[in-house]
């Protein structure tokens, strides 16, 4: 199945905009997260309330750059590796990724739908994004040249940042 990257950024901006916007989608994610999988609540040291921004601010860079594989690899890459400080396991990814699915599912279908079409895409999606992440954390020195060229430290990190979840482009660095 190819990518329908229509029909992801569609439902991301539904996502916004219906039930409660990206701020319920984040707090139901976290929510569902925690009670369904309570072993990675020590993982989190910032509250729901904080982390949701960083879900949907990821989500939101990832959804911008799904064309665009020269800014969106080394992102995952980095991504992946700095989840590597918060000692994210790689089973970690399909527990956090068969909960984005409920709730992105939960969030669409209270005032519009979730297709078969927007399940399918999102769990595409979902698979590139975590296996790009785990293939990163799995060895982060391949990575090492590629996050310096693109303005990121080893650890995944860039220097003096506080929002690492934000896209940026090597331009802005």
């Amino acid at each position: 199945m190819s990518l329908n990257v229509a029909l992801l950024r569609e439902t991301f901006e539904r996502v916004k905009v219906e039930n409660g916007g990206a701020t319920a989608l984040g707090m139901a994610f976290y929510k569902r997260l925690f009670e369904k999988y309570p072993a990675v609540i020590p993982l989190f040291h910032t509250p729901p309330e904080e982390q949701h921004k960083k879900l949907v601010a990821s989500l939101g860079a990832i959804v911008a750059g799904v064309e665009q594989p020269a800014r969106l690899l080394p992102y995952l890459h980095a991504m992946g590796i700095r989840h590597l400080k918060y000692k994210t396991e790689n089973a970690h990814y399909g527990a956090v990724g068969e909960n984005l699915l409920a709730v992105l599912s939960d969030h669409l279908s209270k005032e519009g739908q979730w297709t078969e079409p927007m399940q399918e895409t999102w769990e595409a999606a979902i698979g590139v994004v975590a296996k790009t992440m785990i293939e990163a954390a799995d060895n982060p020195a391949a990575y090492k040249e590629e996050l310096a060229e693109t303005g990121y430290e080893p650890d995944g990190f860039r220097k003096n940042d506080k929002q690492p979840w934000l896209e940026r482009s090597v331009a802005t660095v």
